[in-house]
């Protein structure tokens, strides 16, 4: 008989603080100049971090495997986590690397990130070595492509481990900024993949949605797509389903949203729900985190997620259509 995981959920990542510094039509001057802006705080970032905070609060009993650094920010980073009922036991404090920091210029339409990687990439094959076999009932690797290249090529084979344990895989790797996407290794070992849409169809270069879903699906994994103010898509169990309708929010900045989302679909799918209703809770989630600063201050409780649930449709959709 398989030991029950401790936890619900692992997520194995980026962890660092943000700076964002908000103003409409923002543009930095140099040669001195001082600008004045609406506002900058500084929050919980990393993707990782972020969607383990927002799974925490949808009622998971949730991990996180990362680096921080033996400073100031690392130790803000911990209170933050701990707060926020994050289990910290994978969690590695590097005394001879900077926590790495992300400076967030939020103009309204648009913004630019300025990152000081430090322990963002720390993670090694070595911290992967070092999680048991069934640490969670699910892990998710967040940032692949901010990661080492070493610790980018022993993945795969942990994700193995761990799917021979009885855990589920997935993975959001965010953009790949070399732009060769060199995924199928690691997709093969995933039990889900949750990409946006400029990333899906990115990998699969293809500018059309359902034919870039089908290629990434022969890997193996099912396909959860994240599609911004038009919801979301998802392969699941040979059905596809969509999702169009947002709830409405007083919008503030998207920091994290896709991070969020990722938490709403996550929760949905470990707590027992039915494929279209896990799409709904992560379109709701990732909609929601949008009405404030940062990734993590608008993330919603498991409550608002459900009263949503009524107002925000599932399309179930024919054999290869999303």
């Amino acid at each position: 008989m398989t030991e029950r995981a401790p936890l619900d959920l692992l997520v194995v990542g980026d962890i660092n603080p943000d700076v964002i510094v908000a103003s409409p039509g923002l543009t930095p001057q140099f040669g001195q100049v001082e600008q004045l802006v609406d506002s900058a705080s500084l929050v919980m970032g990393g993707s990782a971090a972020i969607t383990a905070v927002g799974a925490a609060r949808l009622g998971l009993r949730v991990g996180l495997c990362g680096v921080v650094g033996d400073d100031d920010l690392g130790q803000l980073m911990l209170v933050r986590l701990a707060e926020a009922g994050v289990d910290l036991q994978h969690l590695r404090v590097d005394a001879s690397t900077p926590t790495g920091m992300s400076v967030i210029l939020n103009r309204g339409d648009d913004r630019a990130v300025l990152t000081a990687t430090g322990t963002i990439s720390g993670l090694s094959p070595e911290d992967l070595s070092a999680l048991p076999d069934r640490a969670a009932r699910h892990v998710h690797a967040a940032s692949y492509y901010l990661m080492s290249q070493a610790y980018r090529d022993a993945l795969p084979a942990a994700f193995a481990r761990f799917r021979a344990a009885g855990t589920s895989t997935s993975v959001d790797t965010n953009w790949d900024p070399r732009e060769r996407w060199d995924l199928a290794e690691l997709l093969a070992e995933s039990d889900l993949f949750i990409p946006n849409e400029a990333e899906l169809t990115a990998i699969a270069r293809s500018p059309i949605l359902e034919r870039a879903v089908e290629l990434v699906s022969e890997n193996g994994c099912e396909v959860v797509v994240k599609r911004g103010e038009r919801g979301g898509a998802a392969t699941l169990g040979g059905r596809s389903y969509r999702v169009l309708r947002t709830p409405p929010v007083e919008y503030v900045d998207a920091v994290g949203a896709g991070d969020t989302f990722n938490a709403g679909f996550l929760a949905g799918r470990l707590q027992g729900r039915d494929a279209g209703t896990c799409l709904a809770m992560a379109v709701i989630a990732g909609t929601l985190s949008t009405g404030a600063t940062g990734g993590t201050a608008a993330q919603p409780s498991l409550d608002d997620v459900d009263i949503w649930l009524a107002s925000v449709p599932v399309e179930e959709l024919g054999g290869g259509r999303v």
